[in-house]
């Protein structure tokens, strides 16, 4: 089997894309305001954010399963990254509806964010 470690930079790109849309919404909040044209562009990116974080997942599955080396580390951030993708997109589509708001509450969190990041870098770090 060829050696696939460029699966890890596609799915770094991808989550970037994806996950640039929070930060992207408070700058043009803050700076733009809020209008019609605004609220669109984040709709439609909204969804992107969700199909890139699922497809992120799915090259990192492979990423993961092919590497040459794993940790413990990165098999704990492979799991938050399965859970923040699976709850985003079942937020998304509001299933199941009665917890929603606490799918809401913990996935937007920013710690989530950091200790996501967190453990990629350091289990990276490791190899």
């Amino acid at each position: 089997m060829p050696r696939l470690d460029f699966l890890g930079t596609i799915a770094a790109f991808l989550f970037i894309i994806a996950n640039a849309y929070y930060p992207a919404k408070v700058i043009a909040r803050n700076l733009l305001g809020t209008s019609k044209e605004i609220a669109q562009f984040f709709q439609t990116y909204l969804k992107w954010h969700i199909l890139l974080n699922l497809l992120g997942l799915w090259v990192t599955l492979f990423h993961g399963h092919y590497a040459d080396e794993r940790n413990v580390i990165l098999q704990m951030s492979f799991l938050v990254t399965i859970w923040l993708s699976v709850v985003g997109a079942m937020m998304y589509f509001k299933w199941p509806y009665q917890y929603y708001r606490e799918m809401k509450l913990v996935h937007s969190q920013q710690l989530m964010f950091y200790v996501w990041i967190t453990l990629i870098i350091l289990g990276h770090s490791i190899l």
